[in-house]
């Protein structure tokens, strides 16, 4: 392929539903698509068990079960979450449960991982809506809904996560 100006492609020999990103010269050696959701699902667990670990000591640590204070403790799982998930990503361009499944996380625009900060924040910003009091816990679950159904009927697999920062996930082949 030379005559193509550089985006994402289907390439010759990868299954059907799969792009590959062309940058004029030479094909990326990760693929974009494919059946995605279980793993993708593998590394979210991962991912939540690792944050879950940090944040229950942070509890542990803070907070007593007389004085707790739910909305506090929301916030700071909040801002836990957002710094290991912003961090990860633009440092290492994934979460260790991505990872463990060899998914990395690059930019619509030029197929670069790892994304700058801004795309990170930008990918985790429908997370904010989990900080709403009462209501935003029911909107999280509509938003983590769409998203599953998204893995499974888009063609590029976005999630809202990765229509919000304008990036695909990858996996090295």
């Amino acid at each position: 392929m030379t005559s193509e100006t550089p985006g994402w492609y289907h390439a010759e020999l990868d299954p059907a539903d799969t792009k590959r990103y062309w940058n004029g010269f030479q094909w990326s050696s990760e693929i974009m698509g494919g059946a995605t959701l279980w793993p993708r699902f593998g590394a979210r667990m991962i991912d939540a068990f690792i944050t879950g670990v940090v944040l229950f000591l942070i509890w542990w640590a803070a907070f007593d079960t007389e004085n707790a204070n739910a909305y506090g403790i929301t916030i700071i799982s909040f801002f836990v979450v957002a710094l290991y998930e912003i961090g990860f990503v633009t440092l290492k361009g994934a979460t260790p449960g991505k990872m463990v499944f060899r998914f990395r996380v690059v930019q619509i625009a030029d197929g670069q991982s790892p994304p700058s900060g801004s795309v990170a924040a930008m990918r985790y910003a429908p997370s904010l809506l989990s900080v709403i009091p009462f209501l935003g816990s029911v909107l999280y679950l509509i938003v983590l809904g769409l998203s599953l159904y998204w893995l499974t009927s888009d063609p590029d697999r976005q999630s809202i996560f990765d229509r919000a920062g304008k990036t695909y996930v990858v996996r090295a082949v």
